[in-house]
């Protein structure tokens, strides 16, 4: 608009303005020295300061997660030692089962070592009176000798493993199934308690022979009348259940083996 009244006025008008991106309808002012006026500069859109700020982000990042893999291995570390040795590694954890076979040899080999299986124990005390007889109760009152013995004694049972053979195990089709045929209970031993046994009352006439071994028949009595009653009260009965449990439950270890225990009768020329 100034270029158009400059020219009315006859005023000489350079024509190069319009280098300078004005056109006849730009009315900005001009700069006062009558120069150009300045030119537009483009700015950018701020890209320098987004790249510092992911860089920067990217570090703080990378910081917090080895700060976390460390956390977690000194952590592990740890509990290894706590547990001893070490946590245990995936493959020891994820393992593959290994098959069992059982053998009828292996089952002997391993019942034999039990050898004597003594399953049952019965403690008895009784009163045991013996005399040495004249045959004459004038004649005894002078010459006899009776003895009175408090006895306290132990009867012990159960089942001797070594005698079983590999015709007494029969191991099942699909090997998991075991079945074992025990040997007769019978009765391992009788022993007088020395410390709670003990001569009650002894009566010897003024012309008694003096008979050294009244109180050892004394003792022999006492062990048959303690294993008379053992055997009355069902020694060996309990003998033969009490084997069965034990078996059962020691060959129970075998994982995933269904064990079963065949008794047999009791061996009665054990018993009085």
């Amino acid at each position: 608009m100034q270029r158009r009244l400059r020219k009315a006025r006859g005023e000489e008008v350079a024509d190069d303005l319009d280098d300078y991106g004005y056109d006849d309808y730009d009315d900005r002012p001009r700069s006062l020295g009558g120069g150009p006026p300045p030119r537009r500069v483009a700015r950018g859109g701020g890209g320098g300061g987004c790249s510092q700020m992911s860089m920067v982000l990217a570090i703080t990042v990378l910081a917090l997660l080895i700060a976390f893999v460390f956390l977690v291995n000194s952590t592990l570390g740890g509990l290894g030692q706590l547990f001893g040795g070490g946590l245990p590694s995936m493959r020891e954890i994820i393992v593959t089962p290994t098959p069992q076979i059982i053998t009828g040899a292996a089952v002997v080999q391993r019942v034999t070592e039990l050898s004597r299986l003594e399953t049952s124990s019965y403690t008895i005390q009784t009163v045991i009176e013996v005399q040495q007889s004249q045959g004459n109760p004038i004649f005894d009152f002078f010459a006899g000798d009776a003895l009175l013995l408090i006895a306290k004694g132990t009867v012990i049972a159960g089942v001797d493993m070594s005698t079983i053979t590999s015709d007494d195990v029969s191991v099942g089709p699909d090997g998991r199934t075991l079945t074992l045929r025990i040997p007769p209970a019978q009765v391992f031993s009788t022993s007088l308690d020395n410390e709670a046994t003990r001569v009650y009352n002894r009566s010897r006439g003024v012309f008694a022979p003096e008979n050294r071994d009244l109180e050892t028949l004394a003792r022999q009595q006492a062990e048959r009348e303690i294993l008379q009653a053992a055997c009355e009260d069902g020694v060996l009965t309990k003998a033969t259940e009490q084997a069965q449990q034990a078996l059962v439950q020691f060959l129970g270890l075998l994982e995933g083996i269904e064990v079963r225990v065949e008794p047999s009768s009791p061996d009665l020329t054990t018993c009085p």
